[in-house]
């Protein structure tokens, strides 16, 4: 038996080419991730920190308190997982904003279903066009009344 060949300056360049764009794209991408961060920052602090949310200057029904928080996720500008994580938060704050113990009995247990909102949101979607935006549109929307079905179940 032989020793096994050593890797020709061949391979090992070609390694080399391979590692440094994989460095590159990897910092690419990790600018892009921090400017858009950035932006996200800015849309959150400019449209729910430096102006009241519409929720303490008035009642919104829990439906309006939906559709704000849809129309604050489709203008997000930040990566999907940072505006869907904080759509639910909007209106679970808009529903805590007012006594809401009225329309959970309205609703009473269908907020345990998992068809809860979904006709809502169905109605909500009709008017949206774009195959992604309607995608976008339909995580936002569920994801405003799965917080309502919470706030109800957690008022009992």
């Amino acid at each position: 038996m032989s020793p096994p060949d050593a890797p020709r300056s061949g391979t090992r360049r070609l390694l080399l080419v391979i590692a440094a764009i994989v460095a590159l794209m990897c910092v690419a991408f990790g600018y892009a991730i921090v400017q858009q961060q950035g932006s996200f920052r800015a849309y959150r602090t400019a449209t729910l920190e430096t102006v009241t949310p519409p929720w303490r200057t008035e009642r919104l029904e829990p439906e309006a308190c939906v559709r704000f928080a849809i129309d604050w996720g489709m203008a997000c500008p930040g990566l999907g997982t940072w505006c869907e994580s904080e759509a639910p938060r909007l209106v679970t704050e808009c529903m805590a904003s007012h006594d809401r113990s009225a329309y959970c009995q309205s609703v009473g247990e269908t907020v345990g279903s998992t068809e809860f909102g979904y006709a809502d949101c169905t109605r909500l979607r009709a008017e949206v066009t774009g195959k992604h935006t309607q995608r976008s549109h339909k995580k936002f929307c569920a994801a405003g009344y799965r917080a309502i079905a919470q706030h109800c179940r957690s008022a009992r």
